[in-house]
């Protein structure tokens, strides 16, 4: 790739980037910046003969311990060139743009213990994922396709943020959404408000209108939103799940593999890449419309990991594409709506052993006060259940509700009466379960039990799921047999234990849950 870069020309700000980006007029040099803190080098570039949207100069960045990668600009506007970086450790920084001669040095600071950093996957944990600060990340998945669009027409960010603290509040920490949408192809319920329904946006990636693209631009107004959609999302410690494509909503893109194609990727990996908080999705339901063969996939995984020096995980919203090409993706996405959820879902973490499983739709639409689009399952109970069912077989899932799944989105539920809203708080229990039983360390499968589904670790802590229809469950836990165990209840529904019991294990024990007609979790755990 051709790079056109002049001496004397670098700006040389840094800028701190938080819910919103603002420009500061002092010098990069001897700034000091907290470990993965986004910040923001820009240079001016006069124009050349490339468009320069398609103009990605690099930046080199060197570190402690002789760590060193590269990173894209991209056009900012004005003939500016942006590079986002968010240093990965603490240490005295160099960067600079390549064919200059001037390198901009940056003191690094220890980020608080509080500070996440990026979700990565531990090498002695290979099935899981954790934050770059070394706890673990226990990932409750919401699907928003249309987050980018439900403050295009307010200028503010109100909506989003009224949304995203509210799921954030009840145990959500990543957010599966596309960077564009258009609209969908089914029935729109009449009743909806049009103040919800977020179809043909005002504002789209390309230059022109979703209707008479000009593809040789792309859009800044959009991609500025975009930015403080994600910063904002970074302040509040949730996971952008980025599906860069999505190919069944009607997007009016160009030919795959045409320059304009290519233009608009670069440019989102070139731009969003610096932020911690970013993961990459290929594209919703990457190869079930048609648009390409998962060869074209390859060819954008390949850029896509030429061009993020970050190196931020990489999936595909596409199982048959993660089994065909596993050793191209960080974690292995799953669509699935079948009724033996729980065995499928076994069978594919025993499959691949060196990767998380994330089951990205399992068919459990939430239903709200408005129909949206149906799944198989949509009581809010029986999604909990689909939602348990991946986690005990060692796999991690997403919930949707419908109306904010799509191109629906009630951004406050308060605004609904109480018989209508989501029941979000049931994954609020789901996260309060595994902040005190750390998900990496248990394993599933064991034959523990005459029925439900178990989780143990090496430390003799057990937990069983049983789905509603379970009215007892007889124990097979022959470590322990003549052993004393304590044994407590767990409600998934109201988050609530029962007070531990001592009981002696032997074949053939005999547990009830507390309740009926609804699923619980059995705790047994090991004295020292």
């Amino acid at each position: 790739m051709h790079h056109s870069c002049f001496p004397g020309l670098f700006r040389g700000l840094l800028i701190p980037v938080f819910a919103v980006v603002a420009l500061v007029s002092a010098p990069a040099a001897d700034r000091s910046v907290e470990q993965w803190e986004v910040v923001e080098f820009t240079i001016d570039l006069p124009p050349n003969d490339l468009n320069p949207f398609d103009r990605l100069p690099r930046a080199d960045v060197s570190g402690p311990q002789d760590r060193r990668f590269a990173v894209p600009g991209y056009y900012s506007g004005d003939d500016r060139y942006t590079f986002r970086i968010s240093f990965p450790e603490a240490g005295d920084w160099a960067v600079s743009a390549r064919d200059l001669a001037e390198t901009w040095s940056v003191s690094v600071e220890a980020a608080p213990a509080s500070t996440l950093g990026p979700v990565v996957i531990p090498e002695d944990r290979p099935q899981h994922f954790a934050y770059a600060n070394g706890e673990s990340c226990f990932v409750i998945a919401f699907e928003a396709d249309w987050l980018f669009a439900i403050d295009l027409e307010t200028g503010g960010l109100e909506r989003t943020e009224a949304l995203l603290r509210d799921i954030k509040a009840n145990g959500f920490n990543q957010v599966v959404m596309n960077v564009y949408a258009h609209d969908v192809n089914w029935h729109k319920d009449p009743e909806l408000p049009a103040k919800y329904d977020f179809s043909a946006p005002p504002e789209w990636p390309y230059g022109g209108t979703h209707e008479n693209p000009d593809y040789e631009t792309l859009n800044l107004a959009f991609f500025d939103h975009f930015d403080r959609v994600i910063a904002l999302m970074n302040e509040l410690d949730l996971t952008a799940h980025v599906m860069i494509y999505v190919w069944n909503k009607n997007v009016n893109w160009p030919p795959a593999d045409d320059a304009a194609d290519r233009r608009y990727f670069n440019y989102v990996v070139a731009r969003y890449q610096g932020y911690p908080n970013i993961l990459w999705d290929i594209s919703k339901e990457a190869t079930g419309y048609g648009h390409n063969d998962m060869e074209y996939i390859v060819r954008r995984i390949d850029e896509l990991r030429e061009l993020d020096g970050h190196e931020r995980l990489v999936t595909v919203h596409s199982f048959s594409y993660c089994a065909k090409y596993p050793e191209t993706v960080d974690f292995i996405s799953y669509q699935t709506w079948v009724n033996g959820l729980y065995q499928r879902m076994l069978e594919t973490v025993e499959r691949f052993p060196d990767k998380p499983i994330f089951n990205i739709e399992h068919g459990g639409y939430e239903e709200g006060p408005y129909h949206v689009f149906g799944g198989s399952y949509e009581d809010a109970v029986v999604c909990l259940d689909r939602n348990y069912q991946c986690v005990f077989a060692g796999a991690y899932s997403t919930h949707y509700w419908q109306d904010t799944s799509w191109n629906v989105v009630i951004w406050d539920r308060t605004e609904l009466p109480a018989k209508d809203r989501p029941r979000y708080e049931l994954y609020g229990h789901m996260a309060k379960l595994f902040e005190e039983y750390d998900f990496s360390t248990l394993k599933p499968g064991r034959n523990l039990a005459s029925t439900g589904f178990s989780l143990s670790d090496d430390e003799g802590t057990i937990l069983m799921y049983l789905p509603a229809g379970n009215m007892r469950v007889t124990t097979r836990i022959t470590d322990y047999y003549d052993q004393e165990m304590s044994v407590r209840w767990y409600d998934p529904l109201t988050g609530e234990y029962t007070p531990a019991e001592t009981r002696t294990m032997y074949k053939w024990l005999r547990l009830e849950p507390p309740w009926r007609g609804q699923p619980s979790i059995l705790i047994l755990e090991a004295f020292e």
